[in-house]
């Protein structure tokens, strides 16, 4: 409970931070779609932000990626078959889906971003 607590308290923060921009995505739940941003990053610029994610199995999802970086990246989750391709700098994609299974899935940037670029990944923990 305290990571879905820790997670919850980042989401917000980037939600408060990114209100100048009026993303919609920061405002929630939105019939019944768990909505989550993540910021996409080098790792010697920050890294995935979050860089773990948890969802509910079962319960349809929307990844919201930004690409708030100077180099392109991209969202890739194999183990799901999710991918929005290239995100360029200031870029914003969405992935949809609803896990079956619970499990702890890697995703990482299939873009080559920086030197440290095998260092970009992050977790989608499905409970």
């Amino acid at each position: 409970m305290r990571r879905r607590t820790s997670l919850t308290v980042i989401l917000s923060v980037v939600c408060v931070a990114a209100a100048p921009w009026s993303f919609s995505a920061c405002s929630g739940p939105d019939n019944g779609t768990n909505r989550i941003t993540l910021l996409a990053r080098a790792p010697e610029r920050g890294n995935w932000s979050p860089q773990e994610i948890h969802v509910d199995r079962g319960r349809q999802v929307t990844i919201v990626v930004r690409n708030v970086d100077t180099a392109t990246h991209s969202f890739y989750l194999p183990a799901l078959g999710l991918d929005t391709g290239p995100l360029k700098p200031g870029d914003t994609k969405e992935v949809t889906f609803t896990p079956e299974f619970a499990g702890e899935y890697l995703f990482l940037c299939a873009v080559w971003c920086s030197d440290y670029h095998m260092y970009e990944r992050g977790y989608l923990i499905v409970d």
